[in-house]
């Protein structure tokens, strides 16, 4: 069975004509990013990819630690400067630069400082931004910037090396659960960060929950990979039976396994062998075509990435996030892996086919051979004659 294709919605992506195209591309999954918009806007473009004839599937944004608020879009940071990073809740006492000492402060949404020890790296921005602890307080953590860059709103903080003490279900994931599920009835309910089996029984139990007055619906469950506890042998085994679909997260899990990104591409190996092993099926997912928010053409090895989660891995689905969501070419990136899909599926075909002429081929060259030989015994016979 040929791949289909998950497209996040968002700016880029939530009208008509959009998502009319993507459903005549291999686009069969509309993905609602709980992390982003409001319930009504949430509302609104489930409407629109159901008319489309699209699937849903509500992505809950679970315990992600991320960046408070910065109004300046400007903000940046120099390689070599000193910074604070503490809880949003203690920088709205004051400005992002603490005047007294003449430091940026840098608001996040949890408090770090209990998960992190003195020359840990802390990663911001998908990495774009990395800052080595050089003393941790009470209340906040001071660090160094090892690069330059701007410092944008609500991204991403990852720690590797600290252990996050944060419930996986969010109170906003349970609001998502109980003012979503009951209107748009998404066919599936992916979970981020998950570790271990007993998180999943906690989730369905939310699920149910939401859903005691319903009686002839519940989502099928999707478990993102991106954590470091659960590759642990005992607790994959256990996620992959216990979902109905994992989704291989690259973007979290490159910075929450250490050695920090060049462990994706082998735990990407073990996970596709797993799922195929237990037919589970499974999608690949982030920066696929990350080039081409910007650009509307693919980088080389974005086209050799594709190539390998279509091809090699036989991912089931494979799916877009920003670029779909956000980015200035939404149709491109899915005509590229529309085209990818179907050229592979055209090569298979005519593999096929010429592997099942091959036996006759075969067999009627080795009779020309045959009838050729005896005309030259018969030829012989005449001339002695």
């Amino acid at each position: 069975m040929s791949a289909k294709i998950i497209t996040t919605l968002g700016p880029a992506s939530g009208n008509p004509e959009v998502l009319q195209y993507f459903k005549e591309h291999s686009v069969e999954i509309a993905r609602l990013n709980g992390s982003h918009g409001i319930i009504e806007e949430h509302i609104r473009m489930a409407k629109l990819a159901v008319y489309a004839g699209l699937d849903l599937m509500l992505d809950l944004p679970g315990p992600k630690i991320r960046l408070g608020e910065i109004n300046d879009t400007s903000f940046a940071v120099k390689a070599g400067e000193k910074v604070i990073i503490e809880n949003e809740k203690n920088t709205k006492k004051h400005n992002i630069i603490d005047k007294e000492n003449n430091i940026k402060i840098l608001p996040c949404q949890f408090s770090i400082e209990k998960s992190t020890k003195i020359n840990d790296i802390v990663y911001i921005d998908d990495g774009k931004l990395q800052f080595r602890v050089l003393k941790v307080e009470a209340n906040r953590i001071q660090a160094e910037a090892l690069n330059s860059g701007l410092v944008k709103s609500h991204k991403g903080v990852n720690l590797p090396h600290g252990k996050i003490d944060i419930d996986f279900l969010t109170e906003n994931d349970l609001r998502l659960i109980e003012k979503l599920l009951p209107i748009i009835k998404p066919k599936y309910v992916a979970t981020s960060f998950v570790k271990t089996i007993n998180d999943i029984h906690r989730l369905k139990k939310a699920i149910q929950d939401s859903l005691s007055n319903i009686k002839d619906y519940y989502p099928r469950i999707i478990v993102k990979i991106e954590m470091a506890e659960a590759i642990e042998p005992i607790n994959i085994t256990n996620l992959i039976n216990e979902c109905d679909m994992i989704m291989i997260a690259r973007g979290d899990l490159a910075l929450e396994t250490t050695p920090v990104h060049i462990r994706v591409p082998f735990i990407q190996a073990d996970l596709v062998q797993r799922c195929q092993k237990q037919n589970k099926p499974f999608i690949i997912a982030t920066q696929i075509l990350e080039s081409m928010i910007t650009c509307p053409v693919p980088t080389r090895a974005e086209v050799s990435d594709l190539y390998r989660a279509i091809v090699l891995d036989k991912a089931n689905y494979i799916m877009l996030s920003s670029e779909a969501a956000v980015g200035q070419y939404p149709k491109e990136c899915v005509t590229i892996m529309h085209d990818l899909i179907h050229y592979n599926k055209n090569n298979q075909l005519e593999l096929n086919n010429s592997n099942k002429k091959l036996p006759s081929e075969t067999v009627s060259k080795r009779s020309i051979k045959k009838i050729k030989t005896q005309n030259r015994l018969k030829s012989i016979k005449r001339k002695r004659l």
